[in-house]
């Protein structure tokens, strides 16, 4: 099992690379800040994914960037609940 604070960490690694566009870094925020409210995790769950995957099929993504994204998408299904 998988504890939010982990993926916190994750995302906000990702958002500190130097090689992280200024987008990318505001739109981790923003799923950093979704995963830190009190909503119902499931839905937290569901929003961050739906993120997650518009943030990696964007253009302005370097390839390494968008597999770690990808694998924190794997990870978020194995949020505890």
């Amino acid at each position: 099992m998988v504890a939010v604070s982990e993926l916190i960490d994750l995302l906000t690694e990702i958002s500190e690379d130097s090689v992280s566009s200024k987008n990318v870094k505001l739109k981790i925020n923003h799923i950093v800040a979704i995963l830190k409210t009190d909503s119902d995790i499931s839905l937290k769950k569901n929003k961050v994914a739906h993120e997650l995957d518009d943030l990696a099929s964007g253009n302005d993504i370097d390839s390494f960037t968008r597999t770690q994204l990808l694998g924190i998408v794997s990870a978020l299904e194995n949020v505890e609940e």
